[in-house]
């Protein structure tokens, strides 16, 4: 996982997004991906951007 970038990640999220409306549409809109999966994707993603403090 340490190898995926800002991009991979992007489109993991891109990828859930489609799956959960693909889903809504057979389930119904009350649909939800579990929290830990959006929790794992969305921790990487803010691992790999920089903080606004981090030096240049």
């Amino acid at each position: 996982m340490g190898d995926r970038t800002e991009a991979d990640l992007e489109r993991e999220l891109a990828m859930l997004a489609y799956v959960r409306d693909r889903l809504r549409a057979l389930d119904g809109e009350g649909f939800r991906i579990p929290i830990t999966a959006v929790d794992q994707v969305l921790d990487e993603l803010t691992s790999l951007e920089r903080s606004p403090w981090d030096p240049a």
